[in-house]
């Protein structure tokens, strides 16, 4: 009895498995494709609605057709790039380049945005680039666990400076997201380069260690008898008028990128302001309410004006007085007073002019010995925890890449901590870049002369300013 309806239920149960795996047959095979063109549908119509829209309608074949084009924005771009590209390899587009990086070095901002921006593009799409063309295995987080990395340059400068050995900029990215992780700079002697591409690696970081590429064995059975591994398609194949078309897109992308990005985030935070504080300002006070027209930047100009403002009638007794009773109404508040003494104290620290936080860049051996990791010091370590640590500790944030606003805060030994010369913009800009724009080592004097301008006593430089002030 029992042995039947075993049997019987075991056949009803076969079409069932047969048809989830068609099921599951069905998803392998469509969801690869389907997620493909899904992608490149995004990308062309994200192009197309941009692009589009600036065409004159004498020009776009929409305007007559009663249907619209997919991909003719994306073309459009592509010879734009091209043209462009071709117009900044001559004299008077270099001159252009020129006089523009000159007028955006003069905006305080969009400089530091435009000038790391520009530095990373012309790093990645330089022809003697060597940022991620190289998959390596790295001892991480600790001797005896591994972890894939990729290549991203060779340190330079003043890393590369108070390592005692030849190493290397590896990023290692996190998983199921490659485009963020850590930034590290390895010994030569500790990489161990993959014989996988590129593509490979971020396939084999992306799954979780579920996809996993062919090994050399069969990649060189499947090349001939030679053992001859491919990995890397040789530019020189390529024909000359494709090869020169490709630089000129190249050169158009190097061009009109940075200036691009810069525009559109000064303009991003510009509209968002403008969001927040136009529309508290009296329809009376705001010159948008008689104007056919709005004004970009009115928001910003107000919100500057108002917190100077403030700032000029706090500075007064009758301002402190009005500062200290509303202190005192928060810190009556339960819940409160707790986050408006945390933020606050947090912001005294950031901007009072005594503080080091974030004004130095610094070099920690992370997350192991040998294995070092750009860091910034945000204060000295104190209370509890410094009571409970045998040595010195300074508070050290490690930022991740290339997002630097999030990391880990590390209490490391002070005399473990390396200080560089280097600014903290040119410290983030390694960090962001995750490598790819090292900055160069600053010559002795002037780091030397720097260090002793920022520790002189506050006296000291008092002093000075006043006998300058004399002519003595």
């Amino acid at each position: 009895m029992d042995k039947s309806t075993t049997k019987s239920g075991a056949a009803r149960l076969r079409p069932a498995a047969r048809l989830r795996n068609y099921f599951l047959a069905g998803i392998l095979v469509t969801a690869p494709i389907s997620i493909t063109f899904w992608l490149i549908w995004r990308v062309i119509g994200f192009v197309d609605a941009s692009v589009t829209p600036l065409i004159p309608p004498q020009w776009n074949p929409g305007s007559y057709l009663p249907f619209a084009v997919p991909g003719f924005g994306l073309i459009i771009a592509i010879v734009f790039l091209i043209l462009i590209g071709i117009l900044a390899t001559g004299y008077a587009g270099r001159l252009v380049t020129i006089l523009s990086d000159l007028l955006v070095a003069r905006v305080p901002v969009a400089r530091s945005v435009y000038g790391w921006t520009k530095q990373v593009f012309e790093t990645v799409l330089s022809q003697r680039k060597s940022a991620f063309n190289e998959v390596v295995l790295v001892e991480y987080p600790a001797r005896g666990t591994w972890a894939v990395g990729f290549i991203t340059g060779r340190t330079e400068g003043e890393v590369q400076d108070l390592t005692a050995e030849t190493v290397y900029n590896v990023f290692i990215p996190a998983t199921p997201n490659p485009t963020t992780g850590f930034l590290l700079f390895i010994p030569e002697r500790d990489i161990h380069r993959l014989d996988m591409t590129v593509e490979e690696g971020i396939k084999l970081v992306i799954s979780g260690g579920i996809v996993t590429p062919e090994n050399l064995a069969k990649r060189r059975a499947q090349n001939g008898a030679n053992g001859q591994v491919e990995l890397e398609p040789q530019a020189d194949a390529r024909p000359g008028l494709a090869r020169r078309l490709r630089n000129y897109f190249l050169a158009g992308i190097l061009v009109t990128a940075p200036i691009s990005i810069t525009i559109w985030l000064t303009w991003e935070v510009v509209t968002y302001v403008d969001d927040k504080v136009t529309p508290l300002i009296p329809p009376t006070w705001n010159p948008e309410t008689y104007l056919p027209f709005g004004l970009p930047g009115l928001g910003v100009l107000v919100a500057v004006l108002t917190l100077t403002l403030i700032g000029f009638v706090t500075a007064s007794l009758i301002g402190r007085n009005l500062v200290k009773l509303g202190e005192h109404l928060l810190n009556r508040t339960p819940v409160v007073r707790s986050v408006y003494s945390t933020i606050k104290q947090i912001i005294e620290t950031v901007f009072k002019e005594q503080s080091k936080a974030f004004r130095e860049v610094v070099l920690i051996q992370y997350p192991r010995a040998e294995s070092w990791a750009i860091g910034f010091i945000t204060g000295q370590t104190e209370g509890h925890i410094q009571e409970l640590t045998p040595r010195q500790v300074v508070n050290v944030f490690l930022p991740t890449t290339p997002n630097p606003t999030s990391g880990f805060l590390l209490f490391v030994p002070r005399e473990e901590v390396q200080s560089l010369r280097m600014t903290v913009e040119e410290g983030i800009k390694m960090v962001v870049s995750g490598g790819i724009v090292t900055p160069k080592a600053p010559s002795p004097d002037t780091g030397d002369a720097a260090n002793e301008a920022a520790t002189a006593p506050a006296e000291s430089r008092d002093a000075k300013a006043k006998v300058r002030a004399t002519g003595g």
